[in-house]
Parts: C-alpha cells; sequence; structure tokens
C-alpha cells in the first residue's frame, strides 16, 4: 500500500506545483490569495498573534469575522515567529497544498477499507484531480483544512465503529471547532454512535462521544461572550429565509438543489448553467453519473461498513439540508458544500467497482474491462477538470494582483500610517497596517445587526451615528458599488483619489465628506416645533439604526404580493429650501411595532419623520433592487398596547414630511409603552414627548 499512496501524494503535488505556476506567472512572482477574504483571517491571526484575539483593528470590541477558530490560531502561530504579510499569504496557500496531499492519501485509505486496492487507487487519483476541490485546497482558507479534516474524521469513524473505540472524536472536535457546520456533523455522528451495536455494554463511555460537541457548543458560547452572538458575525446574517422570505427562499434552495444534483449526475456542464448565486462560474466537476455510483457504495458496500457509512450520508445530506438556505450558496465554487465534495469522489470509486461487478457478473475479466475504462474516463476528465481549475486560479490571483494587492500599494504609500478608511470593497487592511470599518458589518462592531437586505441604509445610519472624530477620512469602494449604492456618492467627492487597473469592477478610493450627515436627528417644520413647546423628550427612534431598534424592541412587518419591503435612504431637503437632510426609513405596507420610555399620567406626543415617496429593498430569485414608491395619501391605525386608539390619514408633502400624533394619558403606561402602527405611510424617524 505504501507505494500506490506515495505516487498518489507525488502526484498531487505535481497537481499543486502547476496551480501554483500558474498563480505566480500571473502575479509576477507573488503568492496572492484567490479570494481576498484571507486577508481578513490574517489580519485577525496577526491581532491573537499580538494579544488582542477577536479583535479586528485596536481598541475595538471584539469581533468574529474570521469564520474558522482553528484555522485563525494555525495563522497565528507563523505571524508569532515573524512568518507576516505575503509571507503569511504564502504560509497558507502551502499549508492548503499539505492538507490537499494528505486528503489524497486519506482518500486512498477509505477506498481501501471499503473495496479494494484498485477501488482505492481511483478515490485518490479522483479527489487529487478533483477540478474546484483542488481549487478550494490552495487558496489558503479555512475550506482546505476543513476538507482535510472531514475526511479523516471519515476515515476514523469507519475504523471506530467497526473496531468498537472512540479515536473517532479527535477529528469530529477538531471539525465541530473548525467551522460552524462541523458542530452539527459532530452532533449527528454522535447520536449514531449513541443507537449503534453494543451500546449498552459502552457504558460510561458513550458520554465520550459527546466531547466534539462539548468542543463545538464551547466556541459558540465564546463567541456569545465576546461579542454578543452565538454566530461568526461573517456567518449570522446570510439566512436565505431571513431575507429573501419563506417562499422566495424555497425556491432557491430547490433550484440549487436540482443544479447540484444535475452536477452530480452529468459531471461537466457549461459555465453559463446557473449554480446558487454565483450563475455563470461555478461550474462542477463530478465524475458522469457520480450519484448513481454513490447510490451503489451505499447500498452494496459490504459489512462491517454499511450502517457507518450509510449514518455518515445521513450526516451529510442533513447537514446540506441545513446549510442550502444560504444568502451565498454557490459562491466561490460551492465552498460551502465543498467540504462534501472529496466523500463523493471516493464514494463514487467504491461505486464503480460495485457497478462493474453487477454488469458483469461472473466474467472477472469483464468486470476488469469494464471497471479500468469507467476508472480510466473519469481520470481523464478530472484531469481536464484540474487544468482548467488551475487557469483559473491564476486568473483569480492575477486579478486580485492588479486590483487589490494594486491598491493596497497606494494606500501605503499615499496615505498617513493609521489612517481610519470605511471599506466596501476589499479586506486589504492587512497589507496596509491602516484602520478599517468594514460597512458590511463583517469585522466592525459600529456595523453589526444591519440586514443585509437594507446594507445601503444600515450603513448610512451606522456613519450618522459615529461621533465626528471617528468617521473615516477616506472610502475603499468600487464601481459597481457606487453605482448601486447612491447613498455613498453623497459622503464622497466627486473624483477618486486612485482607481486600479484590473479590467474588471475596479476599487476605487475616495476622500469622503458628511456634510448630509447629522441632520436626521431633529425636525424642522414650525408646526411640529410649536406642537412639542414646553414639552420634555422622554425618547426617540432612528428607524434603520439596527442599535437603536434593539433598543426599543422594535420590529415590522411590510410587504406587497409575497414580497418583503425593505429599508432604504433618501436624501432630500425641506420645502422651503431647507437643509439637505440624509435619512434612512422604511414604506411600511403593514404594521411596525416598539416599546418607547414614557412616564404614567401624561399624554404623549409621537412625531414622525415620513415622506410621500420612498424607496423599498426588494428582494426575489429573479432579481432585486431598489424601487420607488409613491404614497399621495397615507393612512395610519395607532395601537397602544394592542388597543386601538386612533386612525389618521393624510397628503405627505413632496419633500419631507411630518406627523404629530397625540395619546391621551389614560393609555400610557409607566416606565414603557407599546407602540404599533399599521397602514400604508413611510417610517423615518420618531420623536417621543411628555
Amino acid at each position: 500500500m505504501a507505494r500506490p499512496t506515495a505516487s498518489l501524494v507525488l502526484l498531487a503535488l505535481a497537481v499543486a506545483l502547476v496551480f501554483l505556476a500558474f498563480m505566480l506567472a500571473a502575479t509576477s512572482g507573488h503568492f496572492v490569495p484567490q479570494v481576498v477574504d484571507l486577508y481578513l483571517v490574517c489580519q485577525y491571526a496577526r491581532a491573537l498573534a499580538q494579544g488582542h484575539p477577536f479583535h479586528y483593528n485596536p481598541g475595538e470590541p471584539a469581533s468574529t469575522g474570521a469564520t474558522s477558530l482553528l484555522h485563525t490560531v494555525l495563522l497565528a502561530v507563523p505571524e508569532t515567529v515573524g512568518i507576516r504579510g505575503e509571507g503569511l499569504v504564502a504560509f497558507a496557500i502551502l499549508t492548503g497544498v499539505v492538507f490537499y496531499c494528505v486528503s489524497v492519501a486519506l482518500a486512498f485509505r477509505i477506498g481501501g477499507r471499503l473495496a479494494g486496492p484498485r477501488e482505492a487507487v481511483l478515490a485518490g487519483l479522483l479527489v487529487a484531480l478533483g477540478g474546484p476541490v483542488v481549487w478550494g485546497f490552495l487558496y489558503g482558507s479555512d475550506i482546505g483544512l476543513f476538507m482535510c479534516l472531514v475526511l479523516w474524521l471519515l476515515a476514523a469513524w469507519l475504523e471506530g465503529w467497526t473496531a468498537g473505540s472512540l479515536r473517532w472524536t479527535l477529528p469530529a472536535g477538531l471539525v465541530a471547532v473548525a467551522r460552524p457546520e462541523g458542530l452539527p456533523l459532530a452532533v449527528t455522528l454522535a447520536a449514531a454512535w449513541a443507537l449503534g451495536p453494543g451500546r449498552a455494554a459502552r457504558g460510561a463511555r458513550r458520554f465520550v462521544a459527546l466531547m466534539p460537541v462539548a468542543a463545538g457548543l464551547a466556541v459558540l458560547v465564546l463567541y456569545r461572550a465576546l461579542t454578543g452572538s452565538w454566530l461568526g458575525t461573517s456567518v449570522a446574517d446570510k439566512s436565505l429565509f431571513a431575507n429573501y422570505g419563506l417562499a422566495e427562499g424555497l425556491g432557491l434552495v430547490a433550484e440549487y438543489g436540482i443544479d447540484v444534483v444535475r452536477g452530480l449526475l452529468l459531471g461537466f456542464y457549461p459555465s453559463q448553467a446557473p449554480i446558487g448565486f454565483s450563475r455563470g462560474w461555478a461550474p462542477l466537476y463530478f465524475a458522469p453519473l457520480a450519484l448513481v455510483f454513490v447510490g451503489l457504495a451505499l447500498l452494496r458496500v459490504p459489512e462491517p461498513y454499511r450502517r457507518p457509512l450509510r449514518a455518515w450520508a445521513i450526516a451529510v445530506a442533513a447537514l446540506f439540508v441545513l446549510l442550502a438556505p444560504n444568502m451565498f450558496l454557490g459562491a466561490h465554487f460551492n465552498r460551502y458544500v465543498m467540504w462534501a465534495f472529496p466523500t463523493v469522489d471516493v464514494l463514487t470509486a467504491v461505486g464503480l467497482g460495485v457497478a462493474a461487478r453487477l454488469v458483469a457478473r461472473d466474467d472477472p475479466a469483464l468486470e476488469k474491462t469494464l471497471f479500468e475504462a469507467g476508472a480510466l474516463l473519469f481520470v481523464a476528465l478530472g484531469a481536464l477538470s484540474t487544468l482548467r481549475f488551475a487557469a483559473i486560479y491564476g486568473d483569480l490571483a492575477g486579478e486580485v494582483f492588479r486590483r487589490d494587492v494594486a491598491t493596497a500599494d497606494w494606500i501605503r504609500r499615499s496615505l498617513p500610517p493609521g489612517t481610519a478608511m470605511a471599506n466596501l470593497a476589499t479586506s486589504v487592511e492587512y497589507l496596509t497596517g491602516h484602520r478599517s470599518l468594514n460597512l458590511h458589518g463583517v469585522t466592525s462592531p459600529a456595523f453589526f445587526g444591519n440586514r443585509p437586505a437594507e446594507r445601503e441604509a444600515g450603513v448610512l445610519e451606522a456613519l450618522a451615528r459615529l461621533p465626528e472624530g471617528e468617521r473615516p477620512s477616506y472610502l475603499i469602494t468600487t464601481v459597481s458599488a457606487q453605482e448601486k449604492y447612491p447613498s455613498m456618492r453623497e459622503l464622497v467627492d466627486p473624483a477618486p483619489l486612485f482607481r486600479s487597473t484590473s479590467f474588471g469592477d475596479e476599487i476605487e478610493v475616495y476622500r469622503t465628506r458628511f456634510d448630509v450627515l447629522g441632520h436626521s436627528s431633529r425636525f424642522y417644520l414650525p408646526e411640529t416645533q410649536a406642537a412639542v413647546r414646553d414639552l420634555h423628550e422622554v425618547d426617540r427612534l432612528n428607524v434603520c439604526d439596527s442599535r437603536d431598534e434593539a433598543a426599543h424592541d422594535y420590529s415590522f412587518r411590510s410587504g406587497l404580493g409575497g414580497l418583503s419591503l425593505f429599508g432604504a435612504p433618501r436624501i432630500a431637503a425641506y420645502d422651503g429650501g431647507g437643509e439637505r437632510v440624509a435619512d434612512a426609513g422604511r414604506v411600511i405596507l403593514g404594521s411596525e411595532s416598539f416599546r418607547v420610555r414614557t412616564t404614567a399620567g401624561k399624554d404623549l406626543i409621537i412625531v414622525l419623520r415620513t415622506a410621500g415617496s420612498a424607496g423599498a429593498g426588494v428582494l426575489r430569485a429573479s432579481g432585486g433592487g431598489q424601487f420607488p414608491i409613491e404614497i399621495p395619501e397615507a393612512g395610519i391605525v395607532l395601537r397602544v398596547e394592542g388597543q386601538t386608539v386612533g386612525r389618521v390619514t393624510f397628503h405627505p408633502r413632496p419633500a419631507w414630511d411630518e406627523q404629530v400624533f397625540r395619546i391621551t394619558a389614560d393609555r400610557v403606561r409607566p416606565a414603557s409603552t407599546r407602540l404599533e402602527l399599521s397602514g400604508r405611510y413611510a417610517s423615518f424617524y420618531y420623536w417621543f414627548f411628555q
């Protein structure tokens, strides 16, 4: 067995060298990741090495934008001993080469255990020539580590089940702390182990199977204690159902499932075929009819491996269902389910042997011919896929080099160290040493909690919330982002200071100006000011400010024809040439509810900033965006603690408008009062007076 394993590892090394050659040729000899997320993890690794773990920028609250705790710790080790900058990127990529070679050897080992030597060799070849799988190992992120650990877990699981050994709990524990999806995998295997044969005789040893689950839960508790969130900040807001709704979400999941199954059946199909949200650039490679061969393997694998292998298959299928409702399904060649691809390759090899035996029946020569012919076809197609992905690997690295690395070089040369920069485009802070505010809310706590469907609105409100001295002096953005987010154009000088030349979606750096911010926190109309004269402000609520909404237990429901309507920014001047006010809010075709501070025994005066037209964010499978909605006549039903207290209709002014409502003292509760407004209107800002 040693010679085939060594040959397969040498093949994997040769493939890795081809990939690296494509990358170095495209980057003028530099180690550059294919996805800039690696720089983000490197920044967290640097912080860990410097003694302030989970702090993306020194002095900020903790955040967990690096999805994998284990991978971050792994990169912190070389950072501590002085392997930094491009050297750390090279370490991450070369470590992926190691994981790749180990995984090929593990595939050989599993294939031999389940079937025999020929299936073992084919299993190793399919992983070594896995196209997108090779890319996943070599792009330097945590997916390579996770794929390797999952294959190690499968090998240990099969061995442990038959031998009654709990040694599989070690890789299971590492899987559980490597990525969030490792925890449900560990839970499923622990349950299968507890229900397995001889469980009564195992006694107290059964609890050892729960140690991986405890390790995964410990990571969640750690995240909760540090950031207030159970999941990593790069994971928590990716729910498809939370952003698209149940009907649209189920439709997208069904379409994605169909495409993945098609890939498992057809192997190759054109890159124009849709895969999740990465339409046009996520072609899969599997052996033709891989799903059929996987099914044969699960049905005909010899004892004593049939039961543990089926338990593994159930765990993988259940986890796929759990991961599918993801805002980024299909991204980066299906990296969120890529961890299962090596298992598919191994079972395809085993299933081909089963198919050859079934077709040939008692003809050994025919069986050998059939297996070798199928294996030759699979390996040839795998080689073509791998060559294609080597070219893609180099192309992506070249784009990052021309775009992101070039931007980092300009920032490092042109701007003073420590300059605060807002970022909508990349994660190159590790290369610049500058302070970064991630406007997407992945690493910067000031922007946590913004809904993905209301990204622009949440960013505007969070920037307005920041004290003037903490607002960033520059904005790193892209051409497409500036086109997509009109409010961002209002926050920067007209001309960029820098624009990359990557022949794609270029990065631009602008000097920021925040003169439109800071005007939304007060009302302007004379009649409003007269209505609250001599009253005391007891509370206020800024709609679309995630922190303010959380503090007021705010919730809303707004939709039209089954589609949810989300918030958007609006910039306009009050009638009569007043100041331009930038404020984010929502078109409410439904209701909103919140709790405000009140004092019993006094009337409560509500001031609402509203408008006769506003944008509404819509997410749908066929394409989303912001759409204008006109509200020539608004209508509001006001409820206090569930009881209707009034109805009002009005015609909003064309620019900004302000409406005043009164709740009589007998309806007001001590300490706080729950309010609900429903109807058809635009909601931007509330003030409360008594």
